[in-house]
């Protein structure tokens, strides 16, 4: 169990996937408490991260931890959700989500509400536990949100599974 000076093993592995360049330009939907934030601000240098929740008071916990990228302007969080977001004219180099329940059961609006929002080489990340799935099942997981990031409109780069504790996790990455 992480303690709460300390990054999950989940989030590590997520943002170790995105292979966050000094210049990104990257969206969190659903960012929680901001963990996530500040493991992608430590990597940036011109690059910023815009990160949206759809609850007032995980926003505020998030700023809290992350004032310091925040007054560097590396760091934006709102409190909206990803179908009430004005993103304006940004684009994003990555779009990631760790078990933000639209990606998954409604894929359209989701991945139609970044679409226009990602960069020509842009990707999007789908990061979900296999809370709920055999061990031996992760694989099945996998596939179900392929299958979801296809229904959204995106096609699948790849597919990866990562065994954590205290449960697997899985990656699926998409591009328009």
């Amino acid at each position: 169990m992480p303690t709460a000076g300390r990054a999950s093993e989940r989030l590590v592995w997520a943002v170790d996937t995105l292979a966050v360049g000094p210049s990104d330009r990257l969206l969190e939907v659903g960012c929680g408490h901001g963990v996530a934030i500040d493991l992608v601000c430590e990597r940036l240098t011109t690059g910023t991260l815009t990160a949206i929740d759809r609850s007032p008071k995980m926003i505020a916990t998030a700023t809290r931890r992350n004032r310091e990228h925040i007054d560097a302007a590396r760091a934006v969080l709102e409190a909206v959700a990803l179908e009430d977001a004005d993103l304006g004219d940004q684009r994003f180099d990555k779009v990631f989500a760790f078990n933000c329940a639209p990606f998954r059961l409604q894929p359209e609006a989701a991945f139609g509400a970044v679409r226009g929002h990602l960069a020509r080489s842009g990707t999007v990340h789908v990061f979900w536990d296999a809370r709920g799935f055999a061990p031996d099942r992760t694989g099945d997981l996998g596939d179900e949100l392929a299958g979801r990031v296809r229904q959204g409109g995106f096609s699948v780069d790849r597919i990866l599974a990562e065994d954590l504790d205290p449960v697997p996790a899985v990656c699926v990455v998409g591009r328009p």
